[in-house]
């Protein structure tokens, strides 16, 4: 349509009639006389040159408003990237603010409280074909637990550590165990994610952890006169975040972290303990860990993100090496499974019942796990009730 309007009014290109040109122009059966073809093309003709005209001019508008916003765009992701990066260092700052703070109060604690002395022994174990992996899980130190099913406090704990300590030796001597590692999975304290722990609480999150740490410290230098290496290794628990708000806590502002450090100040003069990262042992976040226990390779998590017999094969691809046994806790009982070839492995708490647990229906008694592990893994295990 275009090109006639164009060709006869513009270019002169074409020389027929305008009545000639009416059916191609309007269709078959349009046949308009010489003056009416001519008036309408003539309209044509104007409505053609606007369009064109218009046209290119609102494309270049909008090629203009294109690089407009291009920079415009460009400008907020720079500003984006800019708060990003503050926002992040600001996160880093904090964190570290209060892991030095906590940290120099312990320092403080030990410097200037009535602590144990705490004397290395050095022992003579035969080699043998087996080590204890002892756990000590869900602590729950600092809760003050009185009703119908339970009795639980600070001095209660420290008996049921005396009692599990003499249980864990004997475990030892009746096997021949030549080396112990301690699997601390979370919830070393009570904390005060939940308005009833608050409540029950006997002392406050920092007196919690400096009396768990000393507690653990003493236990773990113990052990060490009766095996010939004592590893201790652990991860954070879900009671020890600094921020009640699940979804508003961070994974590293987590108190269970500090004990590990503490143990690692308080027991540095003993030579055959281990603290964290070994040849055998790798931390991978404080939310996992790794170690190889006679060829084997135990994976290590509290449990709250890991529940779900689904998160097994979670962990097997998130290790990127292949699992013997995945240690947890958190749910406060022993259990022994296997999930799609992996041994699970979980350990009770020291706490038992408390408000918590009653007003959840959730039935708990107080015990820990022993097993006696060699070449090819878990050989025996021992409920220990506390």
């Amino acid at each position: 349509m275009r090109d006639i309007v164009i060709g006869k009014l513009v270019d002169r290109t074409i020389d027929d009639d305008y009545a000639e040109l009416s059916e191609r122009l309007f269709g078959d059966g349009n046949c308009f006389n010489s003056s009416e073809v001519r008036k309408r093309m003539y309209g044509m003709k104007a409505i053609i040159e606007a369009i064109e005209r218009d046209g290119e001019a609102t494309i270049q508008d909008m090629d203009a408003l294109s690089a407009l916003d291009s920079k415009r765009i460009e400008l907020l992701k720079e500003r984006q990237k800019f708060f990003d990066q503050r926002n992040a260092f600001n996160k880093l700052i904090r964190e570290r603010s209060r892991q030095e703070e906590l940290n120099e109060i312990l320092v403080d604690a030990v410097k200037s409280g009535n602590l144990p002395q705490l004397e290395y022994e050095p022992c003579h174990i035969q080699p043998s074909d087996n080590d204890l992996l002892v756990s000590l899980n869900d602590i729950h130190y600092g809760a003050n637990v009185d009703n119908y099913w339970n009795t639980y406090n600070s001095d209660i704990c420290r008996e049921m550590m005396c009692h599990y300590l003499d249980r864990i030796i004997a475990i030892g001597e009746t096997h021949g165990s030549e080396n112990c590692i301690v699997w601390s999975n979370g919830d070393a304290i009570s904390g005060n994610i939940h308005q009833s722990i608050a409540i029950t609480n006997k002392e406050n999150v920092i007196e919690q952890i400096k009396g768990v740490s000393e507690l653990i410290a003493e236990f773990v230098a113990e052990l060490s006169k009766h095996f010939s290496t004592v590893t201790f290794v652990s991860v954070a628990g879900n009671h020890s975040r600094i921020t009640p708000n699940k979804d508003d806590a961070l994974l590293s502002e987590r108190l269970d972290d500090i004990v590990e450090w503490y143990l690692g100040a308080r027991l540095q003069n003993f030579e055959n303990v281990i603290i964290g990262t070994t040849s055998d042992a790798v931390k991978i976040d404080n939310t996992m860990y790794l170690i190889n226990i006679r060829g084997k390779m135990y994976c290590g998590v509290h449990g709250d993100f890991d529940g779900s017999a689904g998160k097994v094969q979670t962990l097997q691809t998130m290790a990127r090496v292949p699992l013997y046994a995945v240690l947890s806790g958190h749910l406060h009982h022993n259990r022994i499974d296997e999930v799609q070839g992996v041994k699970t492995v979980m350990a009770g708490s020291f706490l038992g019942m408390d408000d918590y647990c009653v007003q959840k229906r959730i039935f708990g008694k107080a015990e820990q796990l022993v097993c006696v592990c060699d070449t090819d893994g878990i050989r025996c295990s021992y409920g220990i009730p506390l």
